[in-house]
């Protein structure tokens, strides 16, 4: 194909529709059009979760020549190498597009943090457990961001930026907050600056300034004010004010891969202290001493079955 071989953005001007008329004219009539066109119009209709640049080259290429071959009834290899190199470029052009649109993804396990830069040098902290998506084409214009868990966000002055969750949405300019969303739960605290909440749960919106703080717990909104300092957990140690034990043990089970059996408590009473994140036999002794609960820890198999002593 002399124009391929002689122009090396032919194949990036075809894709882009920028051929002259006398180009793709002369394209169409060619032997390798109906090759390079197939391959085009396959990739067009790859999936980005499933999407794997290399292996579909490989797949295009051998299903292709399979094709051709049984066409033209020969048995020996009728496509030229040069294809090979352009049909990746088709396939691996349109992965580089699909990574763009789809976006970012970071996620931390049990025990894990995460620490992550965003395109305009704001940052996040993620703790153990969550997740946090955004895209980075026009990341200055549209700074939006989906969060799953726990993260503290440092915001540099710029467009609305915005941190979505299925519990609600938190809305800044130029700030640092904490926020935790997971299952039906919301926290939000502010520590500089000032930060919009929309509790989409329930319709309502509040303003915190530094030092404000909210949560969402079964519906009901409640507000508080606390000591303006960096989250505890950055510096490895949970801390709770007067927050349902559930949430605390959430927390304990994220950070140390455990999972608590809370069938003999009472999910709704509310804890006030911290445990820290290197030494589970004192975290579980910070929290259930308070509680009046006893415990039985099955090592093999990570449970711990918390009952309470209070019976009254």
């Amino acid at each position: 194909m002399k124009a391929f071989n002689n122009d090396d953005s032919f194949l990036a001007r075809w894709i882009s529709g920028e051929l002259s008329a006398e180009e793709l004219d002369a394209f169409k009539r060619s032997k390798e059009y109906s090759l390079f066109n197939k391959i085009n119009e396959t990739s067009t209709r790859l999936k980005a979760p499933e999407f794997d640049a290399q292996t579909s080259f490989i797949k295009l290429s051998k299903r292709n020549l399979t094709k051709t071959k049984e066409f033209v009834g020969y048995k020996r290899n009728i496509i030229p190498n040069w294809a090979y190199a352009a049909a990746a470029m088709i396939v691996l052009a349109f992965g580089v597009f699909y990574f763009l649109n789809t976006g970012t993804q970071f996620r931390t396990g049990f025990s894990e943090q995460l620490a992550v830069v965003l395109p305009d040098d704001s940052k996040v902290q993620l703790n153990a457990n969550s997740q946090l998506d955004f895209k980075k084409i026009n990341w200055s214009d549209n700074r939006l961001l989906h969060l799953k868990g726990e993260a503290f966000f440092d915001v540099e002055k710029g467009a609305s930026f915005k941190v979505l969750t299925e519990e609600g949405i938190v809305e800044v300019l130029g700030t640092e907050f904490n926020v935790i969303a997971r299952n039906g739960y919301f926290e939000v605290q502010c520590k500089e600056g000032k930060v919009k909440v929309t509790c989409t749960l329930i319709q309502k919106e509040a303003v915190l300034l530094p030092g404000n703080a909210l949560r969402l717990v079964d519906n009901v909104l409640e507000t508080w004010n606390f000591n303006i300092t960096e989250p505890s957990w950055l510096i490895g140690e949970s801390t709770f004010k007067n927050t349902p034990i559930s949430q605390v043990l959430i927390a304990l089970e994220n950070q140390y891969n455990i999972t608590c059996d809370v069938a003999n408590i009472d999910l709704n009473k509310r804890f006030t202290g911290g445990f820290p994140h290197n030494d589970l036999k004192l975290a579980l002794k910070m929290v259930t001493t308070p509680m009046e609960y006893s415990y039985t820890f099955n090592e093999a198999k990570g449970v711990i079955v918390l009952n309470s002593n209070n019976k009254n």
